[in-house]
C-alpha cells in the first residue's frame, strides 16, 4: 500500500508538472530522493510516468497528428524529424556513458535547471530579443523554418537535464526565434512525442524481457495505474498551460523557480541531502 501511494503521489506530480514549465524531471526527482528510490529505478518510473503524459499530448493534438498524413503536411513531419535529431544523440551518449544516471541524481543539478528554466521564461517577456524583422508577424506551425526546428531541438536536448523544463525552454526558444505562441507550444509537443515515446519503449522492453530492477520495487499493475494517472492529470495540466501560452503569462512560473531553485540549492549546500 506504501508503494501505491508513492506511485500515485508521484503520478498527480508528473501529470502538473511535465506540461507546466517547471520541469517534472526535478520535481520527480525532489520526490523521489525524499522515498529513497534507487536511482534506476527512480528513472525507470519517471520515464513510465512520462509515458502517460505521452498519451495525453496525443489525444489533445489527435486532429493535428492526423492532418500530418496528408501530403501537404510532410513538411511539417520533417521538422518534426529533424527537431528530434539533437536530443536523440545527446539521450544516447549520456546513456552509453553513464552520465544519465549521474545527471539525474544530483540534487544541485536540479536546482541549477529550476533557476535556468526560469531565466528562459523571463526572456520570453523581452520583446527585443524575439527574433522578428519590424512588421513581420511570427510564424505559424506550417511556416517554421530549418532553423527553428533545429533551435528548438537542440534545446529539447539540452532540457534532457533534470530542474530544465522541456516544454517550458522549447517553448520559450520558440517564441524568442519567431514562432507564434500557440505554435511553438504545438510544435514543442509534437517534438515529445519520439523523444518520450522512445525512452518509455526501451523501458517497456526492459520490463518486459525482466531485465529492469524497477519490478522488484515497483508491481506492473502499479506502473499501469501511475501510467494511467499521469494521463488523465496531463491531459488537464496541458489545457492549463495553453490558456498560460495565449496570455503570454508564461512568465508567472518563473517566480516559483526561482524561489524552488534557490531553495534545492541551499538546502544542498546545507548538507541536508547526502549523496
Amino acid at each position: 500500500m506504501e508503494q501505491f501511494l508513492k506511485v500515485t503521489l508521484l503520478a498527480i506530480l508528473q501529470g502538473i508538472t511535465e506540461f507546466l514549465p517547471v520541469s517534472s524531471s526535478g520535481h520527480l526527482e525532489l520526490l523521489s530522493t525524499l522515498f529513497k528510490f534507487k536511482n534506476s529505478d527512480s528513472m525507470t518510473l519517471s520515464i513510465m510516468l512520462h509515458a502517460g503524459s505521452l498519451a495525453a499530448i496525443v489525444v489533445f493534438y489527435f486532429k493535428t497528428l492526423w492532418s500530418l498524413l496528408k501530403k501537404e503536411n510532410f513538411r511539417l513531419i520533417g521538422l518534426i524529424i529533424l527537431g528530434s535529431v539533437p536530443a536523440g544523440a545527446f539521450g544516447v551518449t549520456l546513456k552509453m556513458t553513464g552520465y544519465d544516471e549521474m545527471l539525474s541524481s544530483s540534487l544541485p543539478v536540479v536546482g541549477f535547471g529550476f533557476l535556468i528554466t526560469a531565466a528562459l521564461l523571463r526572456l520570453t517577456t523581452k520583446e527585443k530579443l524575439i527574433q522578428l524583422a519590424p512588421g513581420e508577424a511570427p510564424k505559424k506551425l506550417s511556416e517554421m523554418t530549418l532553423r527553428q526546428a533545429l533551435t528548438i531541438g537542440v534545446v529539447q536536448a539540452i532540457a534532457i537535464v533534470p530542474g530544465i523544463s522541456r516544454s517550458g525552454s522549447t517553448i520559450s526558444c520558440g517564441i524568442i526565434t519567431g514562432v507564434e505562441r500557440e505554435s511553438a507550444a504545438a510544435f514543442s509537443f509534437l517534438l515529445a512525442l519520439p523523444a518520450i515515446g522512445g525512452a518509455a519503449l526501451l523501458e517497456v522492453l526492459s520490463l518486459l524481457k525482466g531485465t529492469n530492477s524497477a519490478v522488484e520495487v515497483f508491481t506492473i499493475p502499479q506502473l499501469v495505474w501511475g501510467v494511467a494517472l499521469s494521463a488523465a492529470v496531463s491531459f488537464g495540466a496541458l489545457a492549463l498551460l495553453m490558456n498560460f501560452v495565449r496570455k503570454g503569462k508564461l512568465v508567472y512560473f518563473s517566480w516559483y523557480l526561482n524561489i524552488l531553485g534557490a531553495a534545492v540549492l541551499i538546502y544542498c549546500a546545507s548538507g541536508m541531502f547526502k549523496h
